[in-house]
């Protein structure tokens, strides 16, 4: 039985880890539709007009950070149940707390090698997209 393909929204500011992440979950999964922005704003209007399944979240990016991104996200009718997942540097324990009390749904440190990227996507998929069911159709209203 084929899976339907999900989209992923990846909010991320570094360009080599995102390329990392992309390529890791690309290779992983090849019918997931990944959309990468590097900021907030961007993330916002493409959620706004366009659905997504699932959102990766870095929470340290330059001017609207990914910490006031997700609460716009939880705050907003179309999208407080999208799944969002935190995918970032800081393993400071006060960010993975205010990550989950603004309402992560994990919450990841970004890996430090290829194959970490590579064992991070296997993980994604394998409970996100294979045993998972995303709400469907989120659209953040503005």
């Amino acid at each position: 039985m084929a899976k339907s393909p999900k989209r992923l929204l990846v909010v991320e500011d570094n360009a080599h880890d995102a390329r990392f992440v992309t390529r890791a979950l690309s290779q992983t999964d090849d019918t997931l539709d990944i959309v990468h922005v590097t900021h907030a704003d961007e993330a916002v209007q493409r959620l706004a007009r366009e659905h997504f399944d699932y959102v990766l979240l870095d929470i340290k990016m330059p001017g609207i950070d990914g910490m006031e991104l997700l609460e716009r996200i939880r705050s907003n009718e179309g999208t407080s149940v999208l799944p969002v997942i935190v995918l970032t540097s800081s393993t400071n324990p006060s960010d993975v707390v205010r990550s989950y009390k603004a309402g992560a749904n994990a919450y990841a440190a970004k890996p430090s090698s290829l194959s970490g990227y590579r064992q991070f996507a296997e993980a994604f998929v394998r409970f996100w997209i294979e045993n998972t069911l995303p709400p469907g159709g989120a659209i953040l209203q503005q």
